[in-house]
């Protein structure tokens, strides 16, 4: 998105300080000082942007485990603007508010109308972009909609969102690295985040001992990480879960035998091969120097993502689902009728042969043989059956002729199967409540405005793409397109998920019932869909929708690795 469409997307969401502010500035004092926000008329909100959580980054805190904020101060400091986005190789569309290692931050939108001594729920939104890149500060993710949707119904919240490092500045891995402790940092940082938000955000007027996690993509690996961390102890820091399309599972989990060279490499670019601490070298690099050689684009395979470090992840998510080490907390969760569209390579399988060599060369999963002519007997080539769903014997040529089988067998392998997976287990211990997304998303977000009648679906061949909730969730009429059935639909799932916020239950008078999974013996999901549009609104399904496939490739998760 450019910068202009980004600007207009940002006045109309009416977050501009000098469109909106007519109240006198807010203050609050946190533990380490006073910060001065702004309040938004329009909505009648209190908004803090861009507040550090934690330390700068840089210099002798990269590649380092996130260090508390070790200042206070007199007076009274501005969070009016988003922070820096923390580095990543796509500053065109991630450093709108600049891109930094002093990037750690968090932001805050609160009702103004809470009353003193008031403790509301809190959500903190993790955002996604394969671990690679992102930002809170993107228009996708404001907050204020969604605030504002919870104070309507009744049920107000605050909802706050958070930076973290990614790719290799969060997740490099090396001996030095492992031997020094300092992985991980990624999710490290998420809960030096949420420990922040366990110090202070009384202050706002939220509840400490009511914080939900919430994430899409790998927003939700994290979320999902977060929930094996330490053998499923919160800390006290979390306690409800939602995951939107991702799971602990789905990510990849690369060792010291991949990861090696890549440090090794880098090393060698900047300069610190001569020197007896190659990781205390690479501190002292300038930023400008080592940010091109941390790129993720550049490394192969998938980027930098989690590893498997023995503490903050002590095992396969696998290993800890089958074993029940993981929080046992209230849990929302689904993925999207068409989430292999996103990753199934246009173009190339048009053949059994094709989809053959790319599940055993591509794709990095160390299929066998064996395992790869299962998979190809239980998703045949059968347009009927592939992906997009409900698209009958339509293949999309133009996509490769196998694509929708492609497609199907991709969607399931990060999507579909590990949320079967997590939805057994996370059931077995707790309240679960899992839904199947199922409408097509708009996307002419070029010309949307809030009186237009007019607009366009996402691609057919893309279908209910990954990331097609998110607009509907966070119920910004400029996303969420200008139909009246997706504006219902958009009401219904904003309700749902706060209402699960704040009791952990996302069911409520005038609201589609949505069962525990548990409730049915095979497992019961809701889809959410529009009522229009060739639809009939939401419905209750059993979890059996190409179960005996995602069944078996649960059984490989443990395999992912390049």
């Amino acid at each position: 998105m450019d910068r202009s469409l980004r600007t207009w997307f940002w006045r109309s969401a009416i977050l501009w300080q000098s469109v909106c502010i007519i109240a006198a500035d807010p203050t609050v004092t946190v533990l380490n000082g006073t910060y001065e926000g702004f309040h938004l008329s329009n909505f009648n909100q209190d908004i803090y942007l861009g507040i550090p959580y934690a330390q700068d980054t840089g210099g002798q805190n990269r590649f380092r485990i996130p260090q508390s904020l070790n200042e206070t101060w007199n007076g009274t400091r501005e969070a009016k603007q988003y922070g820096h986005a923390c580095p990543d190789f796509r500053p065109d569309s991630d450093a709108e508010y600049g891109m930094s290692e002093d990037c750690l931050s968090i932001n805050i939108i609160k009702p103004a109308s809470l009353k003193e001594g008031e403790k509301v729920p809190v959500v903190v939104w993790i955002h996604g972009g394969s671990y690679q890149v992102g930002t809170s500060g993107l228009p996708n993710y404001n907050l204020t909609y969604f605030v504002q949707r919870s104070v309507d119904i009744g049920k107000p919240i605050i909802a706050t969102s958070i930076n973290y490092r990614k790719g290799g500045w969060g997740m490099m891995y090396s001996r030095e690295i492992q031997g020094t402790g300092n992985t991980n940092l990624a999710l490290r940082d998420m809960r030096k985040g949420l420990a922040w938000i366990s110090e202070n955000i009384g202050a706002f007027g939220g509840d400490k001992d009511t914080v939900t996690i919430w994430g899409e993509s790998a927003g939700s690996f994290a979320v999902g990480q977060l929930l094996n961390s330490y053998g499923g102890d919160t800390g006290g820091l979390f306690h409800r879960s939602i995951q939107e399309s991702g799971s602990a599972s789905t990510a990849w989990y690369n060792g010291s035998d991949w990861y090696q060279p890549i440090y090794d490499k880098i090393v060698q670019q900047t300069e610190c091969s001569d020197q007896p601490d190659t990781l205390e070298c690479l501190r002292t690099v300038p930023y400008e120097t080592i940010f091109p050689f941390l790129d993720s684009t550049k490394v192969g395979g998938p980027g930098f993502y989690p590893t498997v470090d023995g503490d903050i992840i002590p095992n396969y998510p696998s290993e800890q689902l089958s074993s029940g080490r993981f929080a046992h907390i209230p849990h929302l969760y689904g993925s999207n009728s068409d989430e292999g569209t996103d990753n199934a390579p246009p173009g190339i399988i048009n053949t059994t042969q094709d989809l053959r060599n790319y599940l055993l060369i591509s794709t990095g999963y160390d299929f066998p043989t064996t395992v790869v002519d299962e998979i190809l007997r239980l998703y045949p080539d059968d347009p009927t059956l592939g992906i997009p769903l409900d698209t009958g014997t339509e293949r999309f040529a133009a996509q490769g002729f196998q694509y929708k089988r492609a497609a199907a067998i991709i969607g399931d392998t990060f999507y579909h199967a590990p949320r079967l997976t997590d939805a057994r287990a996370f059931s077995a211990h707790a309240p679960t409540y899992i839904y199947r997304f199922n409408t097509r998303p708009f996307v002419n977000a070029t010309t949307a405005n809030f009186t237009d009648t007019l607009g366009s679906l996402a691609p057919a061949h893309k279908g209910v793409q990954h990331f097609s909730e998110v607009a509907f969730v966070f119920a910004n009429p400029a996303f969420v397109g200008p139909w009246p059935e997706y504006r219902a639909l958009s009401d219904q799932m904003s309700a749902q998920w706060i209402n699960f916020i704040v009791s952990g239950d996302p069911n409520a008078e005038g609201l589609p019932k949505w069962p525990t999974y548990g409730e049915g013996e095979r497992g019961l999901n809701l889809v959410l869909q529009a009522r229009g549009r060739g639809q009939n609104g939401s419905f209750v399904e059993e979890d059996t929708w190409r179960v005996e496939g995602r069944e078996f490739l649960s059984r490989w998760a443990r395999r992912r690795h390049v």
